[in-house]
């Protein structure tokens, strides 16, 4: 039943929309029901009731009215507590929380309503003619109204039962007050209610009370004149800093203390992941502007006007201004990962010449807005402000304002800007056009050509009528054929054996060669369409053609420049046609000298129009190559040999001065014939015939470039490409070096010199290219311009080529400016004249639109391969599978790396570092297996990187023995291996993603061979700590502690696995890590007693190198074995100290034995030959014949006995050096393939100490003179200790060289013993005298080979 009208006007002012006045119309009813179960009284409770409303409970003891203050401050407490029911929540409170714009807090009340269990509704009191309120709305005005529907309520249910209490709940500190105003309505504090009736809150109120005691969550604490006075002023601070004038900007710029730049944005590029903006300058270092507050509105491409910060300088203002209540997160978990995902991080400062200089925007003098692609960021509240998602990520985010968000949920659309006030977190925008759904490869490429401003659609790119309309006619049925007046002026080589050579499948073919022997040597000729036949300058073809600038080639398809009719057919010199063509022929000597040249219009007709791999195959020498015509091979064959060697010639003659050999990721796609889904990727083949017919486009380019600049000196179109600075190649020659590679970046024949030695010293062809890859990213793009802009000559040069002049001939098909250059060569011929050939200022204006044109073709075509990729690696990883390939480390970034990978022609970034700092290193650079990279190193520090390489310290608690240290490091060119999987995200593009695996193949083949030791001896005991560590994971997930307490902190390396379960290696080690046993360091340590301060001497180990072997791996963990067993010894040991291992008896004599059976069987073969040429001699040494009193006698028996020995027959010492140098050379790869491992390297010292060895102690034992037993032994003590210090070093050496030493001692007493007696030695005495030989060499051994073996005997 409708009452009285009334009205409210309220002003109200939003960022959204300025100050704006609202006008509320309201009509006062008198049949509002009470929304109470089992009310009689009101007749539309039965209604309500029927369509399942969520009525009041008539049941319970209570109803409870909530006012303003308690719903805006505990609104969380009234949706999260389901025993606070029965709930009756004014329509005064929701219009006060709509005035303060609370939109959050009215949703959840609603939630709160339409919530059965709670027994809550909206009580409409503000239309009501019974509770209605009068007076503008205020908090004294709202509490009256609340109240006043209370006490209707508390009457209303009185009628109906008497036991039911109506009770207001408010966190006003008059509430006193409030109950003193009548007894018929209870009014509580919250707090005291939750205390009273529900004590089980009041941990949850007091939190929330803490949480919002800061806030302005209670919206009667402020009037509306206040909260709107502390909201303007908030929004002051907040809003972004307001822009220079512009005479503070000129007068800034003219005293230097403002830079004025075109601004370049990165997202996530900023220490913190915020968004960074980079103003690149030649004459000074970069200028870095970190986050939207210093960026102060700015957008990539825009000219700001840029103040330079000191060094203690910061930005004052806020981060721009939050969108309080506009229900949508300003950002999602999904848009935070991609961009992670897609930042390469920052190149690293080469010095302090690079540092770059921070700077914050303080104006814009040209804004380069333009339209861009967007998904949608919608609104959660369900109202018609959404926010754009550019896919472009360094563009913030647009406010846009859409009705039907359904439309444009799921699809990529247009969007522009419209400004970007100062007190707006985003731009401003409005909503253009639908491109398509997210996904499907129409859109993705409609999305590539808008953002590079190609066009609006791929539909857009069809030629207008009137294009076509001056197209000739060509048809299957009547092909297009010169006619007679075509062919006036022309020459005519329609007999001369002319050739094209494209790539596979092309349609637009624009240059054919020829090349044909003389009487006075070559003559080589290069034929071009001749487009300008057909392209009149000012026809609405050629000013399609200016405005596209080029053909835009993607990987699945193209864009032409000019239509189809004349690129594909006409103007293409197809095979066999007679084609319009502009000629440049030369006469050469036999010396390939430029003896005479000819430009002008030909008419041609091509013998052959050949694809690259043919021309290749005739260059081999192959004959009968498929799809060649068997007649026309011959002189095909001959034509394409003699231009190669001419080619070779002029290439190593441009060589010479100076020209580059640079490389480029190009790849080229096998796409399915039936589904066109990618079947193969993989890097374009390089041929020698690519270089060939380059050759021959250079060599026509730089002549025609010289011909127009001589007729146009100030006019001519021209390429150049300018000298970078020398220290742009600091990280070339930094990675070079490191390597062991000089690059001379003086001047470009110097480093062209520098790269082809690199080349061909390398052996690496993936470090040649990446070292050609970096001195192309290290130079600036060529670009085209007019002669009369440079005043000197020698800016004309073209840097790479090496060439004083150069232009664009040879491609009129697909590109704009050799059309240009066509005019200018045939006016210069006067054949003839274009209405701007001569027009400076035209032809100035059109080289800059024609470079803008071809950078943003070339992204496009880098973003199109980008898409394929990306598509076809979602292919190869479809069910959550991943693709391993081998990788190559380009470049070293702040937050990892940039890897290259050749299978795919990949270039991305593999991070080592979040967006917040923290350290994640993969597993798998452990383990060596795909399936742990997504588990990372919990404990890793020390994050050092510079240009040349990145290293990591990792925790003491993993083995990195086989990585040369516990520093994990990767330098510039080495090889990886990486896996690849595609991001799915709904806001962009999906990105493909590298992460690393492992580093180079043969460090995992040595982990891994040096796990088996350790799974054969210790399973057992793997095992059990396998089942501990799964226990204690268990543990983890369920909120218990990972580690006991006093523990080291062992890192959480161990990821779950699928399927059976096997030995965790890490397990075992982290048993021992919290006793602080490992240091997983190679440098010599000494063990110390921490009781005593004791030092003891700790075994020597030797220092392992970057590059490990297998034993190293295998002696390193088999130390760790030896500390397992350790662990619960009684000797404390310093952190960071090595321990000898230590073997069981069965293994010590295992390695002993065959050892010492192979010196013993060589010793014996030795003595026995030393005694049968002896014994061929006749003689036999006999000791009765001297006298043991005289000391010289006793000195003569041994000379005797050895001249007897030795000196009678020459043949004993030619034995005893042969045996000598078999033992030594053949002892360490005989040991080798007895340890399995044949291919571990044998250094020379360890052959030289053997061969040392067995040479000087045989001597030793049995040359030297003696007297007495103790001076023999004394003597050999002497030698034992001089052989352990030169060959060993170690405690071990010292306590075998003594055990020598003591069993020689013995067996020169028992010669002593002879002397005395007159015994004679006999064979078997003989023999046993080469006992201490073999003792000392093994010795020897045991130092250097048994050492690389990685355990010795105790």
């Amino acid at each position: 039943m409708l009452g009285v009208r009334t009205e409210s006007v309220t002003f109200r002012r939003s960022k959204r929309q300025g100050m704006a006045m609202g006008v509320t119309e309201r009509y006062v009813r008198s049949d509002i029901p009470c929304a109470l179960r089992g009310c009689c009284s009101c007749a539309m409770n039965a209604a309500l009731e029927r369509r399942a409303v969520p009525l009041l409970d008539g049941t319970q003891a209570r109803i409870l009215v909530p006012d303003s203050s308690a719903v805006s401050r505990f609104i969380s407490l009234f949706e999260q507590a389901g025993e606070l029911t029965n709930l009756v929540f004014c329509q005064t409170v929701l219009d006060a929380l709509d005035r303060r714009g609370r939109t959050r807090t009215m949703r959840n009340v609603r939630r709160i309503a339409a919530d059965p269990r709670r027994c809550a509704v909206v009580f409409a009191n503000e239309v009501f003619a019974e509770t209605r309120e009068p007076g503008a709305g205020g908090a004294a005005r709202d509490m009256r109204a609340v109240l006043r529907a209370a006490r209707w309520y508390q009457h209303h249910v009185d009628a109906q039962r008497r036991d039911l209490q109506v009770v207001l709940l408010t966190t006003r500190k008059d509430y006193e007050a409030l109950q003193a105003t009548g007894p018929d309505v209870q009014v509580w504090q919250l707090e005291d209610y939750v205390d009273a009736w529900h004590p089980e809150l009041v941990e949850h109120y007091h939190s929330v009370e803490q949480a919002t005691v800061d806030g302005d969550m209670d919206i009667t604490t402020l009037t509306a004149a206040e909260h709107a006075q502390a909201r303007l002023q908030a929004c002051t601070q907040n809003s972004y800093t307001a822009h220079y004038s512009a005479s503070d900007i000129a007068e800034g710029l003219r005293s230097g203390t403002l830079v004025r730049g075109k601004i370049r944005l990165r997202a996530g590029g900023g220490a913190r992941g915020e968004a960074q903006g980079i103003i690149e300058r030649t004459d000074a270092p970069d200028i870095v502007i970190g986050g939207r507050a210093a960026l102060n509105r700015a957008c990539t491409g825009d000219v700001v006007v840029v103040k330079l910060l000191g060094a203690g300088d910061k930005v004052q203002a806020g981060a721009g201004v939050d969108d309080a209540g506009d229900g949508s997160g300003d950002e999602d978990a999904e848009e935070t990962l991609a961009v992670e995902q897609i930042d390469a991080g920052d190149e690293t400062p080469m010095g302090a010449a690079e540092q770059p200089v921070q700077g914050v925007v303080v104006g814009v003098a040209e804004r380069k807005w333009r339209p861009y692609v967007a998904t949608l960021q919608a609104d959660e509240a369900g109202g018609m402000r959404h926010l754009a998602v550019p896919v472009d990520a360094s563009v913030p985010k647009i406010r846009i304002h859409y009705p039907d968000v359904r439309a444009i949920a799921d699809s990529y659309f247009v969007v522009a800007i419209d400004g970007w006030p100062a007190d707006s977190q985003y731009p401003q925008g409005h909503f253009v056009r639908a491109l398509g759904p997210i996904g499907t490869l129409d859109a993705e490429i409609d999305t590539i050509l808008v953002e590079r401003q190609i066009a609006v659609s791929q539909s857009a790119l069809g030629f207008s009528a009137a294009s076509l309309r001056e197209m000739p006619d060509d048809s299957a049925e009547r092909p297009w054929t010169p006619s007679a007046h075509d062919l006036q002026g022309r020459r005519d080589l329609r007999d001369t054996l002319i050739f094209s050579i494209d790539p596979k499948g092309s349609q637009d073919i624009d240059d054919a060669v020829s090349m044909r022997r003389t009487g006075q040597g070559f003559e080589l000729g290069v034929h071009i369409a001749d487009v300008t036949q057909f392209v009149r300058p000012g026809s609405a073809t050629d000013e399609a053609a200016r405005e596209r600038g080029t053909t835009v080639y993607l990987a699945d398809r193209r864009f032409n420049m000019i239509p189809e009719v004349l690129s594909e057919r006409v103007c293409s010199l197809r095979g066999s046609c007679d084609r319009l063509a502009v000629s440049v022929i030369w006469n050469m000597d036999a010396d390939y000298n430029v003896t005479g040249t000819w430009f002008g219009r030909t008419v041609i007709r091509s013998a052959c129009e050949m694809h690259y791999e043919q021309a290749q195959a005739l260059l081999d020498g192959q004959r009968g190559v498929e799809g060649l015509d068997a007649r026309m091979e011959g002189a095909l064959a001959t034509g394409v040999m003699e231009l190669t060697r001419a080619m070779r010639v002029l290439r190593e003659r441009r060589r010479q001065a100076g020209a580059l050999e640079l490389a480029s990721t190009e790849v080229k796609f096998a796409f399915d014939r039936d589904t066109r889904a990618v079947a193969e990727v993989a890097p374009k083949q390089s041929l020698e015939i690519h270089r060939v017919i380059e050759e021959a486009m250079v060599f026509a380019n730089a002549a025609v470039a010289r011909r127009i600049y001589d007729a146009f000196p100030d006019a001519a179109l021209l390429r150049r490409h300018r000298s970078p600075a020398p220290e742009r190649f600091a990280r070339l020659r930094q990675a070079a070096g490191a390597r062991g590679f000089s690059v001379d970046c003086a001047s470009n024949a110097e480093l062209a010199r520098s790269l082809h030695k690199l080349t061909e010293a390398a052996g690496d062809p993936s470090l040649a290219f990446l070292a050609k890859s970096m001195a192309t990213l290290a130079m600036q793009e060529a670009d085209y311009f007019a002669t009369g802009e440079c005043p000197d000559a020698h800016a004309f040069a073209h840097y790479g080529l090496a060439l004083d002049h150069y232009t664009h001939f040879t491609s009129p098909i697909r590109r704009y400016a050799d059309i240009v250059v066509h005019r200018q060569l045939l006016a210069a011929l006067q054949e003839s004249d274009g209405p701007n050939t001569a027009s400076q200022a035209w032809v100035a204006t059109t080289a800059a639109r024609l470079n803008e044109r071809n950078r943003q073709a070339k992204v496009a075509q880098r973003e199109s391969t980008e898409l394929f990729q990306s598509r076809y690696v979602a292919q190869l990883t479809q069910d959550g599978q991943h693709v391993v390939a081998d990788g190559v480390v380009a470049e070293v970034r702040t937050n990892g790396l940039i890897v290259y990978v050749p299978r795919f022609g990949i270039r991305g970034p593999v991070h080592l570092r979040d967006a917040s700092g923290g350290i994640r290193v993969p597993l798998s650079v452990l383990s060596g297996r795909a399936r742990d990279m997504d588990a990372h190193i919990a404990g890793c520090s020390e994050f050092a990187v510079d240009a040349r390489r990145l290293s990591v310290r990792l925790p003491i608690d993993v083995p990195a023995f086989h990585l040369g240290g516990s520093d994990l490091q990767f330098a510039v060119f080495d090889h990886v291996k990486v896996a690849l999987r595609v991001l799915e995200t709904r806001r962009r593009r999906p990105p493909v993603y590298l992460t690393l695996v492992s580093r180079a193949s043969a460090d995992v083949r040595a982990y891994r061979s040096s796990l088996a030791p350790l799974d054969r001896t210790f399973r057992a005991s793997a095992l059990s700590a396998n089942r501990s560590a799964q226990e204690e994971d268990r543990r983890a997930e369920a909120g218990a502690e990972a580690m006991p307490s006093g523990g080291n902190g062992v890192s959480e390396v161990a990821a779950k696995r699928p399927g059976k379960k096997k030995p965790d290696y890490y397990a075992v080690l982290e048993k021992f890590s919290q006793l602080s046993l490992l240091e997983t360091r190679c440098d010599p340590q000494a063990v110390e007693n921490e009781d005593s301060g004791q030092l003891w001497i700790a075994p020597k180990i030797a220092r392992v190198s970057t590059q490990p072997t297998a034993a190293t791996a295998g002696r390193k963990l088999r130390q760790v074995q030896s500390m397992v067993e350790k662990s619960s010894g009684s000797r404390r040991v310093r952190r960071g100290a090595q321990l000898e291992p230590r073997l069981s008896a069965v293994q010590t004599a295992a390695w002993v034995a065959p050892r010492l059976a192979l010196l013993f069987a060589l010793g014996w073969a030795w003595s026995a030959g030393v005694q049968f040429i002896h014994a061929q001699t006749g003689g036999r040494a006999s000791f009765g014949d001297y006298d043991s009193s005289d000391s010289d006698d006793g000195e003569r028996v041994v000379r005797d006995v050895m001249a007897r020995a030795l000196g009678a027959a020459r043949w004993s010492d030619v034995l005893s050096g042969a045996m000598t140098v078999a033992v030594g050379l053949g002892y360490p790869f005989l040991d080798r393939r007895w340890r399995r491992h044949p291919r571990a390297p044998v250094s020379w010292h360890d052959v030289l100490r053997c061969v040392g060895g067995f040479l000087g102690v045989n001597y030793a034992a049995l040359k030297l003179p003696f007297e007495t037993a103790q001076q023999a032994a004394l003597l050999m003590l002497i030698i034992s200790l001089g052989l352990w210090t030169l060959c060993d070093g170690t405690l071990h050496g010292l306590l075998v060289s003594a055990a020598a030493a003591l069993s020689c001692t013995w067996l020169l007493f028992m010669h002593v013993l002879e002397l005395r007696t007159g015994f004679v030695r006999d064979d078997y005495l003989s023999l046993l005298a080469f006992l201490p030989s073999v003792l000392f060499t093994y010795c020897v051994m045991t130092g250097s080979i048994g050492r690389r073996l990685g355990h010795r005997p105790q």
